[in-house]
């Protein structure tokens, strides 16, 4: 797979906003503040909807902690998009600029 070296991280104030819920998508509890990215800011991952999950600040830190695995947030994002966990995967890997 290569990286388009010309690719652009995908912003979106909109997106982010449209994908928050008032609960955790994980755990059921009350969330709040902005949805967590699943693919990292940092290495690319951008603000579409097959990227960001709402969680609630325990499973937030636990996700950062390495006590959710991303596949399990992966599942979830899917069966919410109406998608196959490796059509989540794939699309996140374009948005990044990987060819997949």
């Amino acid at each position: 797979m290569a990286m388009c070296p010309k690719h652009k991280r995908i912003k979106s104030r909109k997106t982010i906003q449209a994908v928050r819920k008032s609960y955790c998508e994980y755990c059921g509890r009350q969330a709040a503040g902005e949805p967590h990215h699943m693919f990292t800011v940092g290495s690319g991952g951008g603000d579409v909807p097959y990227n960001l999950i709402q969680l609630c600040t325990c499973c937030h830190v636990a996700v950062h902690a390495g006590n959710i695995e991303r596949d399990d947030l992966l599942a979830i994002v899917a069966r919410r998009e109406g998608l196959s966990v490796d059509e989540v995967y794939r699309l996140n890997r374009r948005a990044m600029g990987w060819d997949v």
